[in-house]
């Protein structure tokens, strides 16, 4: 198999894109947001990764296309807090309080997304919040790796 190199987003994977042989290639979020980087398709495939300065990667990015196959990134779901608030009252106050920790969060449908931290699970449920843990694909530039929390 031959090497390939990325330097361009082809476009975004959908139904219209069918007919051809597709090879995957996984991707964390911390990945995601690099511009050079080595990694292997799910069919073995060496697949060299160098995008212009500050050119992230999306989920279902196509990386190559030619006439008998697409290779597309696939960003791989990860652990985290799902928390539900039932008021817009208490949507406000949680987000007040995770962005005075300096974490990320993301709203989607009425629940908020933030890293599997420990700090955070009990901050949700010390306000009376329904937490639980999800496995899900986030979207480009979420990062979720640990960080160091010193409490005041």
């Amino acid at each position: 198999m031959d090497t390939v190199r990325v330097n361009r987003v082809l476009g975004s994977f959908g139904s219209d894109s069918l007919g051809k042989a597709v090879e995957w290639v996984d991707m964390d979020s911390d990945q995601c947001q690099r511009s050079r980087w080595k990694t292997l398709s799910d069919k073995g495939r060496v697949v060299l990764i160098d995008l212009p300065r500050h050119t992230g990667l999306a989920d279902q990015d196509i990386l190559y296309a030619d006439q008998e196959i697409f290779i597309v990134a696939r960003m791989k779901a990860q652990k985290v807090l799902v928390m539900q608030p039932k008021t817009p009252e208490e949507m406000g106050t949680l987000c007040y309080h995770i962005g005075n920790l300096h974490q990320p969060c993301w709203v989607k449908e009425g629940q908020v997304f933030t890293p599997n931290e420990t700090f955070l699970k009990d901050l949700a449920q010390s306000l009376g919040i329904l937490v639980v843990e999800e496995y899900c694909v986030l979207p480009q530039g979420f990062a979720t790796r640990n960080r160091p929390h010193r409490a005041s």
